[in-house]
């Protein structure tokens, strides 16, 4: 009898539901980075994925070799590796071997690479099927380094897995549990889960029954539970059970994870029902996915990515994502619908990946992202695609790291070529006397004299280029004994100079004999020298400072004390330490006409230092107004671009006409 157009209509339905959910399959399965191929029970190819394709091409392939019998090429091959895989899928294939694991490389003449076999029998329903996954493991051989701190990372994380059987005795106890809950292996395994990691509690037995009749039930439980540690404290976890089965399918045990929830924010995805398996697979991936109909509309996301966005789905579901969180180009420039990889995913059929994108959260803040788009066909045509993305912020914060170690790198062999080769010059700065108006010090400030422009003020680099990195690297004590020879020598012909010394160089074993060879070389007159230091250096090394100063005076040389009023520090050390000048910090000075706090604070250091018998400067005068300013507050000296620029000594190194500061 022939169907019914009732019939007809039915089957058609079905049909279209089947194609519908093999479309939605092989457009998950192409999402996926790993080249997989599916394999029929005589050996034969009769699946592969995007991946898969894409690599059988780089490797002058001229097809994707669906119906090829895979154990037949491996056969065919005849090496040592092709032999072990034919006969570990024919063992799959035969029943008595559930996988197959096997490590190996896969160089070309151009690269070296490496990776990962991972066969194993489909588990569900239907004919006999097996997976066969090839997962690129180059870059954990490239950068063994990077696993092993990413490994030493993982070993901290507070996680736990114990298995116990349907009694709640602890079979299996990880290094997660013995860190999370503080009992070894050894003391866990063989006793009741209750006894290890349950409080004390009256009602223990009542709601470990109704765990159990929800395990048994349900053959899963979720929650949080309040678990002890071996030294009787208590924490919130969020725990997860799961019934396990041997493999004839008989209930053996539970197997229970547990996390902390104290510092972090509790990890939940809803798992769709058993008949979606694929769905429930996309919610226990490590990265973001999301599916696009053919409007650019959002039709599905997983837990990752409404966590790594920040978004709730009922305010996602349905709507156009374009305009939400992909509307803005790496430079922050709107970025137009037409010009969005995604479209060309959903529109073209072509798989797209990005390496370097970013995403908007929901809080307006920018997510750095590397995602592939999978076009998402049915028989009707693109439907639309499926995205996959990953946080990529800590990659881009490590490279940028050592895109900055290795500037660094690059200075410390300037500031070592420059040393060798002479190639540091000084500038000066005058210093005037606010009731003079006269010169009576220049402060020398060092520059490094560029090797592509040489003797020419364009080939200067400012000391803000170079010092920070000689001080991390230690060559800042070469460059202050380097200074402190030439600031002798100008000393010596007359000219009153302030010579700056780091803090590194301060404890520096032979720096004040250095000083005094220095000064008995040049000849200079040792009044006509002020060593400054900065006011954070003497407190974050008092000792230190203080055997320098005590040091230099005996010599006969003068103590300036730089950035006075931010080393939050005491002031007993100006009694105790003989410092001659206070240098009030550019931050009073800069806005002393229009901010009272400022004039007030350098009104105060003026009383202060007259307390102990000290003179002050004003640092970083940039106008008439300020330096009247000062000269009223009671300040003795001033420097500053509206007192002079720092020019080379060459044009400034003549004596002061009054000498030194009294």
């Amino acid at each position: 009898m022939p169907d019914t157009a009732q019939q007809v209509t039915a089957r058609v339905h079905a049909e279209d539901r089947l194609r519908e959910a093999e479309a939605f399959w092989q457009g998950t399965l192409d999402s996926l980075s790993s080249h997989i191929a599916i394999l029929d029970e005589h050996g034969t190819i009769i699946a592969v994925n995007a991946a898969w394709r894409s690599f059988a091409q780089s490797e002058g392939g001229d097809s994707d070799y669906i119906g090829s019998n895979y154990i037949a090429v491996c056969q065919a091959a005849a090496d040592a590796l092709a032999t072990v895989v034919a006969r570990g899928l024919g063992e799959i294939l035969a029943g008595s071997r559930r996988e197959l694991l096997i490590d190996y490389p896969c160089h070309s003449p151009s690269e070296e690479r490496w990776f990962l076999l991972h066969a194993t029998r489909y588990a569900g329903a239907g004919p006999l099927r097996v997976v066969v996954l090839h997962a690129d493991m180059t870059e954990r051989h490239r950068a063994q380094e990077q696993a092993f701190l990413q490994s030493e990372l993982l070993d901290q994380i507070d996680v736990s897995v114990i298995l116990t059987d349907l009694d709640l005795t602890v079979l299996s106890w990880n290094a997660g549990a013995e860190r999370l809950y503080g009992w070894t292996a050894e003391e866990a395994i063989g006793r009741p889960a209750s006894e290890t990691i349950l409080p004390p509690n009256p009602d223990l037995p009542a709601e470990q029954d109704s765990f159990n009749l929800a395990l048994q039930d349900d053959g899963r439980w979720d929650g949080e539970y309040t678990v002890r540690r071996k030294d009787g404290s208590t924490f919130p976890a969020h725990v997860r059970s799961r019934l396990i089965s041997d493999q004839d399918g008989h209930v053996t045990g539970a197997a229970n994870v547990a996390i902390d929830i104290t510092e972090r924010r509790e990890s939940e995805r809803d798992l769709l029902s058993a008949r979606n398996y694929l769905r429930a697979v996309t919610d226990s991936m490590g990265e973001g996915l999301f599916t696009l109909d053919s409007d650019g509309c959002a039709s599905y996301m997983n837990q990752v990515a409404l966590d790594l966005l920040g978004w709730p789905w009922e305010e996602l579901q349905g709507r156009e994502l374009h305009p939400i969180l992909h509307h803005l180009r790496l430079d922050g420039s709107p970025m137009p619908i037409e010009e969005c990889p995604m479209l060309h995913a959903r529109r073209d059929g072509k798989l797209v990946r990005v390496e370097n994108d970013i995403f908007i959260r929901r809080d307006g803040t920018l997510l750095p992202v590397a995602y592939t788009a999978s076009p998402f066909a049915t028989v009707d045509g693109i439907e639309g695609c499926v995205v996959l993305f990953e946080d990529i912020t800590e990659r881009q914060a490590t490279a940028n790291r050592v895109e900055r170690d290795l500037e660094k790198l690059a200075w410390l062999e300037r500031i070592q070529e420059a040393l060798t080769e002479e190639r540091f010059v000084l500038h000066s700065q005058p210093i005037i006397d606010l009731h003079t108006g006269e010169i009576v010090q220049r402060e020398l400030l060092i520059r490094m004299r560029d090797r592509r422009a040489p003797g020419g003020i364009a080939g200067l680099i400012a000391p803000g280029e170079f010092l920070p990195v000689a001080e991390e690297f230690g060559l800042i004590t070469e460059i202050d004994r380097w200074v402190i020879d030439r600031g002798t020598e100008i000393a010596a012909t007359g000219c009153a100079v302030e010579v700056n010394v780091s803090g590194r160089s301060i404890s520096a074993p032979g720096l004040v004999d250095h000083i005094r060879h220095a000064i008995q070389r040049s000849g200079a007159d040792p009044e006509k020298i002020v060593f400054e230091i900065t006011e954070t250096t003497l407190v974050s090394d008092e000792p230190a400072a203080r055997a320098f100063v005590e040091s230099l005076h005996t010599l006969g040389c003068k103590i300036a004390l730089d950035d006075f009023g931010t080393g939050y520090g005491g002031f007993t050390y100006l009694k105790q330490l003989p410092v001659d000048f206070l240098k009030i910090d550019i931050e009073f000075v800069r806005d002393v006409r229009t901010n009272s706090a400022s004039r007030n604070v350098i009104q105060a250091i003026v009383g202060l230092a007259r307390g102990f018998g000290l003179k002050t400067v004003g640092e970083g005068v940039e106008d008439e107004q300020s330096l009247n300013l000062l000269r009223e507050l009671g300040v003795e000296y001033a420097q500053g671009f509206h007192i002079g620029r720092p020019a080379p000594l060459e044009t400034t190194n003549q004596p002061a006409s009054q000498g030194d500061r009294q």
